[in-house]
């Protein structure tokens, strides 16, 4: 019996050759379309994206809305000064 050889592909990104074998600027590609992705992915079911940002985790919402999560609770909106 033969076996084929088929290309693993990420599933964000349709990357073309392996993750191990990019450059610089095919890494940086990838990753904006990884994260434009994602975040298309969570918006669609009204989920929020998570992310730190000077130690304080931030949950934002599609509508550009951003809360201060402590113990997985949105305890007040995020601004640049919180």
């Amino acid at each position: 019996m033969q076996t084929e050889k088929f290309d693993i592909q990420l599933l964000y990104g349709g990357a073309t050759h392996s993750f191990f074998e990019m450059n610089e600027q095919e890494y940086a590609t990838m990753a904006k379309e990884v994260h434009k992705k994602a975040l298309e992915k969570a918006f669609s079911r009204g989920l929020p994206i998570y992310y730190s940002k000077n130690g304080v985790v931030i949950a934002e919402f599609a509508d550009g809305k951003r809360f201060v999560v402590e113990n997985s609770e949105f305890v007040k909106p995020y601004t640049e000064n919180s």
